[in-house]
């Protein structure tokens, strides 16, 4: 099964969403946990991406 594509902004602009909702709201305990989880969640995802893309880039410099 092939992995899913990250829509990058997408998931920044969530994780934006996240974050300014638990600082700003006066959210239950069990709220912000499921928020926060999310959130790690969404930057492991990124992170991942990112080392995916800084991989590519890698290979093209060395094929230059």
């Amino acid at each position: 099964m092939p992995e899913e594509k990250i829509d990058f902004e997408k998931e920044m602009k969530r994780l934006d969403e996240i974050a300014n909702k638990i600082s700003s709201q006066d959210l239950p305990l069990d709220e912000c946990l499921a928020l926060y989880q999310e959130g790690q969640k969404i930057i492991k995802n990124l992170e991942k991406a990112l080392a995916e893309a800084a991989e590519k880039v890698e290979k093209v410099i060395e094929n230059k």
